[in-house]
């Protein structure tokens, strides 16, 4: 079974507060997300529309 993965690579022209609002962001989306499945009895299955919403907001999921 495969798990998500959040990867994080450092820009060279993000101030040490952006980046801190950026990990903030993101922690935030996965707890939600989380908290979403939860509610929902397990594991969300993956839709088509899921992806694109992803990457409209500038993200991404990983599996391994």
């Amino acid at each position: 079974m495969s798990s998500p993965l959040i990867s994080y690579a450092p820009r060279f022209d993000a101030t040490p507060e952006g980046e801190l609002g950026v990990l903030e962001s993101i922690y935030s989306l996965a707890i939600r997300r989380f908290e979403q499945e939860e509610q929902r009895g397990g594991p969300a299955k993956s839709r088509p529309d899921d992806a694109r919403k992803d990457q409209d907001a500038g993200t991404h999921s990983h599996c391994t």
